[in-house]
């Protein structure tokens, strides 16, 4: 099967019986210019809808500030209660989670905290990274307007930066690594049901404009949508068979549970500001609704 974007198009062109080929996504054509003006944006959306496992990256964090003022060449300015704040990576759609960094933690429990952190330690002795489990640590993601990167071509060509402030990670992990859905823009590094998804949502994106009989282009637009739909509820079967994933939300009933807990050093179990872990996006569709 052939693997670039012209190849993908193609495919979504021919689910909606068009009878032009295009050779590549930048030719200049009318059917060209409709699909990549789409072309990016339905790659994007798609990434954050389900827990992809080709799309998953681990990465250590760049440091922007530490509210102690005990790293030097960094700001010191961290919204509170955080201690923390990184960059957001460049190639991120979708943040995950942050994962306790077990091995430079110096945390200790806060006093009158009920909630015991939760041993990070599988096997008796020196930890090693296979004894370490993958414990999430609270988060959120932030703009900071304090903290403005200098400009590096133009603003719309570098994202999460603009001329008023940047997209940051705000934890209290030091020397922190984020677990996030990367831009993967290769469709040979796609897995096949990606690719049957994405290939239906391109070709509902741009069945009505292409569509010379409108109606018929309706027609053909609702089809897609529900193929899209369909392959996106496997995607979301198999990440929750195969997969760990948490949501922001948290039941009233925990919430008092837990009433008596504090955030505590550089894991952050207990309950308080921020979360756990992103679970993916309602994926949105031209006719209107969402899934």
């Amino acid at each position: 099967m052939a693997n670039l974007p012209a190849d993908v198009v193609n495919q979504a062109l021919d689910a909606i019986g068009s009878e032009v080929v295009i050779g590549d996504l930048e030719e200049g054509t009318r059917e060209a210019q409709v699909c990549l003006r789409a072309y990016g944006q339905c790659v994007r959306q798609l990434l954050r809808a389900a827990h992809w496992d080709f799309a998953r990256k681990t990465a250590p964090l760049f440091l922007l500030a530490d509210g102690s003022g005990q790293t030097p060449n960094v700001g010191t300015v961290v919204p509170v209660p955080w201690q923390y704040e990184y960059q957001y990576p460049a190639d991120c759609v979708k943040a995950r989670f942050v994962p306790v960094n077990a091995f430079n933690s110096t945390a200790s429990r806060a006093p009158g905290n009920i909630m015991a952190p939760p041993n990070p330690v599988a096997q008796v002795g020196s930890p090693t990274q296979s004894s370490i489990r993958m414990v999430p640590a609270r988060f959120t993601v932030a703009t900071d307007f304090n903290n403005i990167p200098p400009m590096q071509g133009q603003y719309w060509e570098q994202p999460g930066v603009s001329p008023t402030g940047q997209t940051v990670i705000l934890t209290n992990v030091a020397q922190a690594q984020l677990v996030y859905t990367s831009l993967v823009m290769f469709p040979s590094i796609w897995d096949a049901l990606f690719r049957a998804a994405f290939v239906a949502y391109l070709a509902s994106e741009v069945a009505l404009t292409l569509s010379k009989d409108k109606k018929f282009g309706l027609e053909l637009r609702g089809q897609q949508i529900a193929v899209a739909k369909s392959k996106l509820q496997q995607a979301r079967i198999t990440d929750g068979n195969e997969g760990w994933y948490s949501t922001d939300h948290t039941p009233d009933w925990m919430r008092i549970r837990d009433s008596g807990t504090r955030l505590w050093g550089a894991g952050g179990f207990a309950a308080g500001m921020g979360t756990l872990g992103y679970g993916w996006d309602t994926c949105g569709f031209s006719d209107g609704s969402a899934y």
